[in-house]
């Protein structure tokens, strides 16, 4: 029986903590048990950056002979996000015959077993598109970062299991698959990209666990798959349009026009309610950016583009799409907890959701 191929897709940006966080990476990738026969590291590098980090992976770790077969890629010369660089990512991994790509944050470090638990969970059904690995937190490194990611009706996401001991951590299929740490299997991708690149930042992983789960896939979580995730969110203003804005692509993009209409006044009061806090939190002009895209005609030829695609190779309806969909909002942290959205918005969304997912179809 072959070794399936596995491409780690991995982005070297020079972003803050850059040189530790790589080093502390590439030092775990030395210790794969998977066979290297079968292993490929493709580091994508945006041609723009400064400092240029090939030539500090040319001094420190290109003679390393613990390393996987490395393909280095300088992107071209433009901004193009997280979202378009792992496709260049996927473009050399279908070069190189993977049967799977595994997308692994820069500011992760994995398990000597990481890849060969993932593979042997996909391999055992091939109806599962996407293997989330259990990711732990780097700095408490026995408590969960994520075991898998919660899809909200209204297309907010967070991280399952946040801080629960790992020993609880679950199996089986999720919500969505985090981008930080997940096992794709290509030939579920077909012909297309693994993210739609105008996405940029945020959502892209919810957007490709929507996308394989609306042509039957299953998305699950392995929880012997280890990931440890040095996570901070960035707390530029600008990150919550892009959060904002992306939201709303999925819903729009994903939904019938009968689930569009059903989740449309609940989702009204709860943009009402957002707009609030983000005046009362200094990021209103964020959240307008993201509701003045709207008048503009390019945005809804690209929803429109995006809704014939999906539609034309969907295989299930909106019931079993949204079936694991929740009606909370959970905060991963203490401070940012939200009496308002805790007593009375959580409990409201839970008796409107109750109601219209038994008319969805």
């Amino acid at each position: 029986m072959s070794i399936p191929k596995v491409g780690i897709i991995y982005l070297a940006f020079p972003t803050k903590n850059w040189q530790r966080d790589m080093d502390r990476a590439l030092r775990s990738f030395e210790s794969i048990d998977y066979p290297r026969e079968s292993l490929e590291l493709i580091l994508i590098e945006p041609e723009k950056t400064s400092p240029r980090v090939k030539e500090w992976f040319d001094a420190n770790w290109a003679q390393s002979p613990k390393l996987p077969r490395v393909h280095y890629i300088f992107n071209r010369d433009e901004n193009i996000g997280f979202a378009e660089n792992n496709n260049v990512g996927l473009q050399k991994a279908r070069e190189l015959g993977c049967d799977y790509i595994h997308l692994t944050n820069e500011d992760t470090d994995v398990d000597s077993s990481y890849l060969k638990y993932a593979v042997e969970c996909a391999e055992s059904d091939a109806k599962i598109g996407a293997v989330q690995s259990l990711i732990l937190l780097g700095d408490d490194r026995e408590r969960i970062n994520s075991s898998g990611n919660s899809f909200h009706f209204l297309g907010f996401g967070y991280s399952n299991d946040y801080r629960v001991d790992r020993s609880h951590a679950k199996t089986g299929e999720i919500g969505y698959a985090s981008g930080a740490a997940t096992l794709v299997r290509v030939s579920a991708l077909g012909n297309r990209p693994l993210f739609d690149k105008k996405l940029f930042m945020y959502h892209e992983d919810t957007d490709l666990s929507l996308d394989l789960k609306s042509r039957g896939y299953k998305i699950v979580v392995e929880p012997r798959s280890i990931v440890w995730h040095y996570y901070e969110f960035g707390k530029n203003k600008i990150n919550y349009c892009w959060m904002e804005r992306n939201r709303w692509v999925l819903i729009l993009s994903y939904y019938r026009l009968w689930t569009l209409f059903l989740v449309a006044p609940i989702a009204f009061v709860m943009d009402v309610a957002l707009s609030l806090f983000a005046i009362k939190n200094g990021w209103f002009d964020m959240k307008w950016k993201q509701i003045k895209e709207w008048l503009d005609p390019a945005f809804w030829r690209w929803i429109r583009a995006r809704r014939r695609m999906i539609a034309s190779s969907r295989t299930v309806g909106d019931r079993e799409l949204l079936r694991l969909a929740v009606a909370d909002i959970r905060f991963q942290e203490e401070h940012v907890r939200n009496p308002v959205l805790e007593y009375i918005g959580n409990p409201v969304m839970r008796f409107y959701w109750a109601v219209i997912r038994q008319l969805i179809i």
